[in-house]
């Protein structure tokens, strides 16, 4: 999802990336595929007015997801690093992504289905959260990596995402375990498919990160209560910590 932060929109591609991809003979022969492989194309944005009614509810300001949004957007990677987000827009062909300037896109396929489970929503939207923060810079001439060495990299981001979005489950308030179990139907599918992906970390590496943070940012609030007592709370922790 995030490697769509890297400027790396279609003609402006490296002319040796598609002279690559054309000598290792892969299928990869069009400046579509080929963003796929430095980061996802931006998803077809779908006019809220033919949405349904309650999948409009869902993106007004009062909604689910501007909901998630409020306390996504007072956690923060770093003490220079926190985002208010861009716009959230339904969109067709994908669970959710981010693009350059911190628009979430959501699909409305996923919310039909899933728009009723308030954590695995925020499992969601917080691993996109996590792109945001991402440290790959804009800009960079990446020719000089091999496909291993993108693929790698790629899974370190997705991995980062995944470590963000275990910690903020517990900043705001969720578990993991709808996360976890998503995660793990998603496997399912896979498989039924005899789908492989070079994207991310295994299955069970991604939810042992998840688990990870969130436990992390559990026994620094348990640490935090230890040495202050009852002045801790979670609102401080979110916004000023």
């Amino acid at each position: 999802m995030v490697l769509g932060r890297i400027r790396s929109g279609g003609l402006d591609l490296p002319p040796n990336w598609v002279n690559r991809v054309r000598n290792e003979r892969s299928t990869l022969v069009n400046s579509e595929e080929i963003k796929k492989v430095l980061g996802e194309p931006i998803p077809r944005a779908v006019d809220p007015q033919k949405l349904p009614p309650h999948i409009v509810e869902m993106f007004e300001p009062n909604g689910i997801l501007e909901r998630i949004r409020s306390k996504l957007a007072r956690i923060r990677k770093d003490r220079n690093k926190r985002k208010k987000g861009g716009r959230f827009i339904p969109c067709e062909g994908t669970i959710a992504s981010v693009d350059e300037d911190g628009n979430v896109y959501v699909g409305v396929s996923f919310l039909e289905h899933f728009g009723e489970n308030e954590e695995l929503l925020a499992g969601i939207l917080a691993h996109e959260w996590g792109h945001m923060m991402s440290d790959i810079p804009f800009n960079v001439d990446w020719n000089q990596l091999t496909w291993d060495e993108l693929h790698a990299m790629r899974r370190d981001e997705e991995g980062d995402a995944d470590g963000f979005a275990g910690r903020a489950l517990f900043l705001m308030g969720y578990s993991p375990d709808a996360m976890i179990d998503f995660l793990n139907v998603l496997e399912k599918k896979r498989k039924d498919k005899n789908l492989q992906t070079h994207k991310y970390h295994n299955t069970a590496t991604r939810i042992e990160i998840v688990k990870q943070s969130f436990n992390a940012a559990k026994r620094a609030m348990r640490d935090a209560e230890q040495i202050f007592g009852d002045k801790v709370k979670l609102g401080k922790v979110l916004g000023d910590a």
